[in-house]
Order: structure tokens, then sequence, then C-alpha cells
């Protein structure tokens, strides 16, 4: 298992990188999408996701005030990420949806969860159609 000074050197180096590409790293949260891609123009570009900010900077708050709000962003890969860097993106809404239908439908063959036990073994179905599936949760 990495050190918590692997973390802390691989954070670092992410956020040079982030800078080096002329993303803000304050901008991006832990869990944003940050991908590369081709414009159609042929450019290579880091799409991400970063925090929504007003004229003044100040970030702004989402639709359900519960968090900052979130805006997907472009800007030309300028220098190449690290080479453990791996590209996160979360997957789609209908894809997720999917899975909980998944879950559900098995959850209703074995009968209402009410138990601690029950809702442990619908925890560990719902993991494991996450690693069958290829997603993150």
């Amino acid at each position: 298992m990495p050190s918590h000074k692997d973390y802390s050197e691989r954070r670092e180096a992410y956020c040079a990188w982030l800078t080096a590409n002329h993303i803000d790293p304050g901008d991006v949260l832990l869990d944003a999408d940050v991908y590369l891609d081709t414009a159609s123009d042929g450019t290579r570009v880091i799409v991400y996701e970063a925090c929504a900010k007003d004229a003044q900077g100040r970030k702004h708050v989402n639709e359900r005030g519960d968090g900052v709000a979130i805006e997907c962003r472009t800007t030309p890969l300028l220098v190449e990420p690290p080479d453990w860097w791996e590209p996160y993106r979360k997957p789609p809404r209908d894809q997720l949806l999917a899975v909980l239908d998944r879950v559900k439908a098995l959850a209703d063959e074995e009968g209402e969860a009410n138990t601690y036990i029950e809702r442990a073994r619908l925890r560990a179905v719902l993991n494991l159609a996450y690693e069958t599936e290829g997603l993150k949760p």
C-alpha cells in the first residue's frame, strides 16, 4: 500500500501538471472528471470539471444548495501528464441507474432488506455490480 508520502508526492506532481497546463488545481475537486481528448482541429486537450466562479472569482453554489457548482472546461494539453496518471470519468447517470435497477431486482427476489445483515449483503452485491460493469463507486 502506498505511504502517505507517496500520496503527497503524487498530489504535488498532479497539481504541478495541472498548473503547467494553465489549470488552477484549487478549481479541480478530488472526484472531478479529468481526461485527455482530441478537439475537432486535432489539438490534444484536457477536459475537466472545475468549480464554477463568478466575475469576482467566488465559487458558485450548485442548484441543490449543498455544494459547489461544477462546469466542464477544456484547455490545450501543453505538458504530458505524469506516467502514473490515469484519466477519470464518472459513469454516466443512465449507466448508474441501470446498475441500481439490477441491484433492486436482486433485493426484491430476496425480500425486503431490513436487517443489518441484509443491508450489508446488498452493499456487497452493489460493489460486485460496480466491478462487473467496470464502474467506480
